[in-house]
Order: C-alpha cells, then structure tokens, then sequence
C-alpha cells in the first residue's frame, strides 16, 4: 500500500519542519517532540543559521517560528517562505491584531499564543500538512 499518511511529504519521506527561536532548550524540547510523531526537525536560533537552512534545504513542508525576541525582519523570512510555498505557523507570547495582520499579510497561516498546549501544537501541525497535500493534489489534478 503507498498511501501516504498526514505526517509524510507526497514522497513517502518524513515531512521537514524548521523551527525558529531564540530557547535552544525549547527548541530541542519542539523538535523532540516532533521527531516522536515521525517528523524530520531543522531548527534555528539566529537569523543566520534560519537563512542558511532556508538556502540549503528546498523541502521544507512547514516553518515554526517562535518570533519573540525578533526584529520586524521576520515579516520578510516569511515573505520568502511563502513565495517559497511553505507553510508558516507563528508562536509568540502576545499576538497584538498589528502582528496578527502582518503575519497574515507576509502568508502566515496559522498564529497561536504561548505557552502552546501540545495537544493544540501537533493539531495545528497535522492540519496544516494535510492543507499542504491537498493543495498538492488539486494541482496534480
């Protein structure tokens, strides 16, 4: 059987999240998490090793990003990504409608609110996968 299940990328490979902040620990804890439910995890604390994954690597499926502690130059990483067709999720301690409506200008798809439950997290995670290949199957159409 070649189905391919939420958590895999048309390929039948793991799907590739990269994660941004500015907490390794809570990054590794994220990735961590995601890696048990069968996802592969880049993460990044810097602007410049983001850039460097977002250059290095054209397969991202979706893009966490924990913009507490970042510049307005954010807006632009997002602005690329999804030029790029990558689905974003932002995570921040306050989500002010200014933010919210930037977010969602740049192509951000989904915002949430930290502390994140996890339960919430690999939902949103699994719904904008299956957003992704669905997208993928009406153009294969």
């Amino acid at each position: 059987m070649s189905e391919t299940n939420s958590d895999e990328t048309q390929t039948g490979k793991a799907a590739l999240i990269l994660a941004l902040g500015r907490q390794k620990r809570n990054l590794e804890l994220l990735a961590q998490m995601l890696r048990n439910n069968g996802y592969e995890v880049e993460i990044a604390t810097s602007m410049e090793e983001f850039d460097g994954l977002i250059e290095a690597r054209d397969d991202i499926a979706v893009a966490i990003l924990d913009v507490d502690g970042f510049t307005e130059d954010i807006w632009k990483r997002c602005e690329q990504l999804h030029d790029r067709g990558v689905s974003m999720l932002i995570l921040a301690a306050s989500i002010p409608p200014k933010m919210r409506e930037e977010a969602h200008s740049r192509g951000v798809h989904t915002l949430l609110e930290k502390p994140v439950d996890k339960a919430d997290l690999q939902a949103t995670i699994r719904g904008l996968l299956r957003y992704i290949q669905r997208e993928k199957e009406q153009e294969d159409q």
